[in-house]
């Protein structure tokens, strides 16, 4: 058949599916290489072509009219079977050629997901490994607009939520471990040898060092601190390579999670500290489209993370974490 005049393009319609899942048509020029203005022809034009007003502009950034999120969601379909269309095409070409495309939060995506893809066998000559980090809702946007092939969401991405098990009926979602806040300190400071159990009221009576408001980390932080009913001063950090900086070469004290400070425990350069009463745990998923499934190399990162989780350290007060300790069976690993 002849296609009409007014069929769109597929990178238009790639375009328009970046712009829903950014919400903003400078961010998704940028993820396509192009500059502002030519993004916004090419939707206004692709507009003109079809009669239809498919983004709703404003000075905050651009989301899909009624009609615009009906034609993504056709688009979605479209670009899915393209894609299927060049991976038959390309079945003949050499490993080489294969692309792994994950995401997830901040901190999973700076100190769990490098070391899942070193554990899983991965030969970087073999694929091309993209990874990128946002929040729930971005990740979830990425995955419905075909972007990447997996996410890892953990429940530092909602301050103060319970990350939902179920992210709608077109994900499929697989548990994989749980991460837990602690107490962490410099090997110089005197709680590094403590042996009994750190009050709330001490802990919040304390120098502290903490993560930016609006973090995750930094609302649970908040309320574990609320409930000593102390003021307390803090230096904030928009980053927690920063903090665990400061902490290391300080006699301050910070909360953070156990995945975001292994390395440090095992060189020895921070310690953790008990406190009487249990830090807050959030569960890690996985998740994907349960339409498209999972390419080879992504179901084979998904196992592996389910089978090495995040090493919870038994801690046993006034005893330093050494590397065999951590790396060995005397850490809990809760894992599905």
């Amino acid at each position: 058949m002849v296609l009409p005049s007014k069929m769109p393009q597929l990178a238009d319609l790639d375009l328009l599916l970046s712009v829903e899942s950014y919400g903003s048509v400078g961010k998704a020029a940028q993820a396509h290489s192009l500059s502002q203005p030519a993004a916004s022809i090419r939707i206004s034009a692709m507009e003109r072509r079809l009669g239809l007003r498919l983004l709703e502009r404003s000075p905050t950034g651009s989301k899909l009219t009624e009609e615009g999120e009906m034609l993504a969601k056709y688009a979605r379909n479209v670009m899915s079977a393209a894609r299927e269309l060049l991976e038959f095409g390309s079945g003949s070409q050499p490993a080489a050629a294969k692309r792994l495309r994950v995401a997830g939060s901040p901190a999973i995506s700076e100190h769990l997901i490098p070391e899942w893809l070193n554990r899983s066998g991965f030969s970087f000559g073999e694929a091309r490994v993209e990874v990128q980090s946002g929040s729930i809702d971005t990740l979830r946007q990425l995955i419905r607009a075909s972007h990447i092939d997996l996410a890892f969401i953990d429940g530092w991405c909602q301050a103060g939520n319970h990350v939902q098990k179920q992210f709608g009926d077109d994900m499929a979602t697989r548990y994989i471990c749980e991460d837990r806040l602690s107490v962490v300190v410099g090997a110089k400071h005197p709680w590094a040898r403590r042996t009994s159990p750190l009050t709330v009221r001490e802990l919040a009576c304390a120098p502290l060092v903490l993560r930016e408001r609006g973090s995750g980390i930094r609302e649970f932080t908040d309320e574990l601190l609320g409930t000593a009913r102390t003021p307390h001063s803090y230096v904030e950090f928009p980053s927690s390579a920063a903090v665990k900086q400061t902490v290391a070469t300080s006699q301050r004290v910070t909360v953070l999670n156990i995945s975001t400070v292994r390395s440090e425990l095992e060189e020895g350069r921070l310690n953790l500290v008990t406190v009487d009463q249990e830090m807050p745990a959030k569960p890690i998923y996985a998740a994907w489209s349960e339409r498209r499934g999972l390419p080879e190399y992504a179901r084979e990162l998904v196992d592996i993370a389910a089978a090495k989780g995040s090493p919870m350290p038994v801690f046993v007060p006034g005893q330093k974490i050494k590397s065999s300790r951590l790396a060995e069976a005397k850490t809990t690993i809760i894992a599905s």
